[in-house]
């Protein structure tokens, strides 16, 4: 009898906690796109542009940094001239990837973002894989809305 109600236990528990893991590792993904919109505002008051930390133009294109998405587990932030130039450093090991691109007037922001042409623009995106099973999570925010963007949110989680 007892073992049948820790097993009804852990049934109910291990989906709880999972659960809680991937909050806890996804508020890092929120917070350093926090920090980016934040030192991108205070780089375009100081200079009259945003960084091109990662390129112009589409995703596609973007340098991300860590170079691959590091799964489950966290790896050590390889800082860059460009990061250091935005004053963008996380407080540890990350585990999502990171990527901010940049451009003026002259420049077509990323498709997907639906930002008006004509202006300065920026967009920081965030990939992961917050369980190792290689289905990725995507936020992403925009220098023209206040909102963040989650690529699971159609799907009723973060993966």
């Amino acid at each position: 009898m007892g073992v049948v109600i820790v097993g009804i236990i852990a049934t109910l528990a291990i989906p709880s906690f999972k659960g809680y893991v991937y909050r806890a590792r996804v508020n890092e993904a929120v917070g350093m796109l926090n920090e980016i919109k934040s030192r991108q505002e205070t780089y375009r008051a100081k200079y009259g542009q945003y960084a091109a930390v990662s390129g112009t133009g589409e995703w596609t294109t973007a340098t991300f940094n860590p170079a691959t998405i590091p799964g489950k587990d966290a790896v050590p932030w390889p800082t860059t001239a460009e990061w250091e130039a935005l004053g963008v450093t996380p407080p540890g090991p990350v585990r999502f990837q990171y990527a901010t691109i940049a451009g003026g007037p002259q420049d077509a922001p990323p498709a997907s973002s639906n930002m008006l042409e004509g202006d300065f623009w920026f967009a920081a995106q965030a990939r992961g894989d917050l369980d190792g099973d290689g289905d990725e999570v995507t936020f992403e925010v925009y220098s023209q809305s206040s909102r963040m963007y989650n690529s699971a949110a159609g799907r009723g989680g973060y993966e």
